[in-house]
């Protein structure tokens, strides 16, 4: 049928609405753009009272194209359209995407998302055949591309220069993650589109990364749609253009659903801070919305604002991770702060002074005074219900010198742990504490055992050190 780009998605629900529906859908590129996607295009197929039933999901981790094309043979409970959506497919990775799952590694790895970071790279040695040991041992006897094995062994990245390669090979490791086993089920899938299904049945991929040479990508262009998703990179003046277009449009797309509208120079504020990832845009931009409460025009001033908020030294980012109850973050920001000489106690007290503020929010939500807390209270709520409350009260660690907004995000995060468990996570940072002035261990030991007994749980715990 057709490809065509994100921005012409409307044109596209306009004509599934009108009846036009195609038995399969491929939706690739970013994946904040392409999950969006998703969920207008599975609107438009089924109406949402019939979702329950004529939609199926697929983990594309864990797919089994026998299982899929089973799904696809089924016939609908209702009797109207029904969507099998594979999430996050891998049919379309081959050794021509070896380089874009490496670039997605890094990118991962950059933003401290080592679960991603290692599920790219770990795909890129199933693809070429390679163990872990072949990583370690830098033999990438798999890979012909000579660019690419320049990349990898060259570019800073030689085995024991500390350099982010190492990092992901070590959290693989750690985490007892294994090279998944490499299977071509697009062929099998293929041969199935092309055999055909139930017309009622459609068919919805998505995909962050695709090989547009293999059979299936242009069976799926020939007999259905294919949506380009992926967002505008570079720094030229063009790519610039068309990033901050695509970000104009979703801005513009939030604002209307929060009834809100954004003063001039509110987008170049915003694009200044975060540049043109769309995820972080989206995410900050949130932030923002919630963070102005009722007020209907966002001023770059309000930017400006939560942005000062959020901008944080990184012990701070260390004991927001504790909070956020973000194991991996945590550890990775520890490791960072040690490296760059920072004082152990110091460290301990941040992230005890955390706890105590988590300690009190809970405290005051298990109080009468806290009774209109809940989980999904907004920040606008918040300001209404809870906050001239808690401003009668005498200052305290948790209210002295606080933005509004920050007292709000330690009242969410307090939902991450219970009373027990923040107690608890008090005991083990004076265990830690003791340990750190009398024993005479190594910092880093404590401080890590310490943290992953308060973020994660003793089998964690016990996972990371065997």
């Amino acid at each position: 049928m057709s490809e065509a780009p994100y921005k012409a998605l409307p044109e596209l629900l306009a004509e599934i609405k009108g009846g036009t529906i195609c038995p399969v859908y491929l939706l690739y590129g970013d994946e904040f753009v392409y999950k969006a996607a998703f969920r207008s295009l599975l609107g438009a197929i089924i109406p949402p009272n019939h979702q329950d039933l004529n939609y199926e999901a697929v983990d594309g981790a864990s797919e089994n194209v026998y299982g899929v094309i089973q799904r696809l043979n089924t016939f609908p409970l209702i009797p109207s359209a029904k969507v099998i959506a594979v999430h996050e497919t891998r049919v379309f990775y081959s050794s021509v995407v070896m380089s874009d799952l490496l670039l997605k590694s890094r990118e991962a790895f950059e933003v401290e998302n080592f679960k991603e970071s290692a599920h790219y790279f770990l795909h890129m040695l199933s693809i070429i055949g390679l163990s872990m040991d072949d990583a370690q041992e830098r033999n990438w006897k798999g890979i012909s591309d000579n660019e690419l094995k320049q990349y990898l062994e060259v570019k800073g990245e030689e085995k024991g220069s500390g350099g982010w390669l190492d990092e992901v090979i070590s959290y693989c490791i750690n985490e007892r993650l294994t090279v998944p086993v490499h299977e071509d089920d697009a062929e099998v899938l293929n041969d199935a589109i092309l055999t055909g299904y139930p017309e009622t049945n459609h068919l919805v991929l998505t995909a962050d990364i695709v090989d547009k040479r293999r059979r299936l990508y242009k069976t799926i262009k020939k007999v259905g749609v294919v949506v380009d998703c992926s967002m505008p990179k570079g720094d030229r003046k063009a790519e610039k253009q068309k990033q901050q277009e695509a970000l104009r449009g979703h801005m513009k797309k939030v604002l209307e659903e929060a009834g809100k509208t954004m003063a001039p120079g509110g987008f170049e504020a915003l694009y200044e801070k975060i540049g043109p990832n769309i995820r972080s845009f989206s995410g900050e931009l949130d932030k923002v919305v919630t963070f102005v409460g009722d007020k209907e025009k966002i001023l770059p001033s309000d930017i400006e604002t939560i942005s000062e908020r959020t901008r944080q030294d990184p012990i701070y980012e260390m004991s927001n991770a504790v909070a956020e109850r973000d194991t991996p973050k945590a550890l990775f920001f520890l490791d960072s702060l040690l490296q760059n000489n920072v004082y152990p106690l110091q460290v301990l007290a941040v992230v005890g002074n955390q706890i105590r503020k988590l300690i009190l929010a809970k405290d005051f939500i298990h109080s009468k005074l806290g009774s209109a807390w809940k989980k999904d209270l907004s920040y606008a709520g918040f300001q209404k219900t809870l906050l001239p409350k808690l401003e009668e009260r005498d200052p305290d660690l948790l209210t002295g010198n606080a933005h509004p907004y920050a007292i709000y995000m330690t009242f969410k995060q307090s939902n991450n742990y219970t009373i027990t468990e923040l107690t608890r996570a008090l005991e083990l940072l004076l265990d830690a504490d003791i340990r750190l002035k009398t024993s005479g261990q190594n910092a880093k030991v404590v401080l890590e055992s310490a943290t992953l007994r308060i973020c994660g749980d003793e089998q964690t715990f016990q996972s990371h050190i065997s």
